[in-house]
């Protein structure tokens, strides 16, 4: 059968959407970013307040606060001079230097819910089908979820502004508040700055292809730069001479989030997980070494979103590479492959955390001790005659991790699928079966639609075929 294989990570699609540009309100806010670290809060406030004492002072009467008014005079390059103030702190807290500043370009909420749409419409409902797909089989959305236009709802509420490395352009949204736009500025200007910065260059210059084959690198890339961008921003906003917002500005109108609180757990978190877990990452080198430090991961990149997700492992806790012979040629011989690439330490934590079904969820503390002590993970998911199989192959650091992770998905799959049929294997209501194998190290966790010959994939596995 025909191989439509591409390589994504369960979190790709949602940054693919916005072309790696798109930043949220919610996750765009420096009091938002910090409030949902998963660091010491002492820690932080330490260091932000620290790192903030060498920056220059601009306190003199010129330097009023809060974003342009229309009747500012704008600047030779295009920018008010409130702007030119953010852009400066930006570039003196990230010790990166742009010759050319660069202005934003304000746009309506409107007109940026109208571009995405546009953007939107360049994928096609198969594509789009293909996702909602491996959503469903994983417990992450209902079966009448309308994929197209959450992305559409969701990503049109939560934007805040976005900078455009292909068109070397940065879009704020004229309507928010000035404090927002301050914040969304600095966070936005960074993103300029690296993109434009000759020694990031090599690791920043990639494509839609690049992610196609590299969907976990991706994700990595993603996360250090959303993290760096964040961790400016909130060393900006620290720096209270320029963000805070003129005495007698009163603000109404909180920005809303329905579309996100009322979003399945999966997709909270997968779009949180950049901003979140790279603010941690980014941070944790930063109080370490300060930019110099976060400088050297462009060209000496985390090799794993495990890497990510905890910091002190860096360079040192290297990802086991998995091979899903001859698991994948049997499964080839019958299915069309959609997806396949790296199982990361992420994914088990949403598989385990972030069903739609809230009766189906492992705590927080549960879905984590679940998903720690991850080596290596590989997955496909296939499909033949609309029947949807997945397939996943985790390698850990220990038996001991593994014991636990078996445990965890035990406990998952008794919420999702009801009582064991015999030890280890649930029947789902659709009529697949559920298998959950463990040997010594490794676990495999397999959803197999009745048109597949379980019998003979499990007897590879039983058999030790790919020890």
């Amino acid at each position: 059968m025909d191989n439509k294989e591409t390589n994504k990570t369960l979190i790709l699609v949602l940054i693919a959407i916005l072309a790696l540009c798109g930043c949220m309100i919610i996750s765009c806010c420096a009091a938002a970013v910090y409030s949902m670290s998963r660091m010491n809060r002492d820690t932080i406030i330490e260091f932000l307040s620290n790192g903030t004492e060498t920056l220059p002072s601009l306190n003199d009467p010129d330097t009023s606060s809060g974003m342009q008014s229309e009747e500012e005079v704008q600047t030779a390059e295009g920018l008010t001079s409130e702007e030119q103030k953010i852009i400066s702190i930006t570039e003196e807290i990230r010790g990166i230097t742009a010759e050319n500043k660069l202005a934003p370009i304000y746009k309506s909420s409107d007109e940026l819910r109208q571009d995405l749409i546009s953007d939107l419409q360049e994928v096609t409902d198969e594509e789009f089908a293909e996702e909602l797909g491996l959503y469903k089989i994983l417990g992450f959305a209902p079966d009448d979820f309308d994929l197209r236009q959450f992305y559409v709802d969701l990503y049109t509420e939560q934007i805040a502004g976005f900078y455009d490395p292909e068109e070397n352009a940065m879009y704020l949204i004229a309507d928010i508040s000035p404090r927002e736009n301050a914040l969304t500025l600095a966070h936005e200007y960074t993103h300029y700055l690296q993109y434009n910065h000759d020694e990031f260059r090599e690791t920043l210059d990639y494509d839609d292809d690049f992610c196609e084959k590299n969907g976990e690198m991706c994700v990595i890339i993603d996360a250090l730069v959303e993290g760096d961008a964040s961790l400016t921003e909130n060393l900006a906003d620290a720096e209270d001479t320029i963000l805070k917002l003129p005495d007698n500005y009163t603000n109404n109108e909180e920005p809303s989030s329905t579309v996100f609180d009322n979003a399945p757990k999966f997709f909270q978190d997968s779009l949180l997980f950049p901003y979140v877990y790279g603010f941690d990452f980014v941070a944790y080198h930063y109080m370490r070494g300060g930019f110099e430090a976060v400088n050297r991961m462009y060209t000496n990149l985390p090799q794993s979103v495990e890497q990510i997700m905890h910091p002190e492992k860096y360079l040192i806790d290297q990802p086991v590479s998995v091979t899903l012979e001859p698991f994948k040629s049997m499964i080839t011989k019958n299915f069309d492959i959609i997806q396949e690439d790296v199982l990361n330490e992420a994914d088990i934590l949403q598989i385990l955390g972030s069903g739609w079904d809230s009766d189906w969820q492992l705590s927080e503390k549960q879905a984590a001790a679940g998903a720690d002590g991850w080596g290596g993970g590989a997955y496909i998911f296939a499909e033949a005659d609309d029947q949807p199989l997945f397939f996943s192959k985790t390698i850990w650091d220990s038996k001991k991790e593994a014991d636990e992770a078996e445990d965890a998905f035990q406990n998952y799959c008794n919420k999702r699928f009801g009582k064991q049929t015999s030890e280890n294997i649930w029947q789902s209501s659709d009529g697949s079966s559920v298998y959950l194998i463990k040997q010594n190290d490794i676990l495999y966790w397999m959803i197999l639609p009745e048109n597949c010959d379980a019998a003979t994939l499990v007897g590879l596995i039983r058999n030790g075929s790919a020890l």
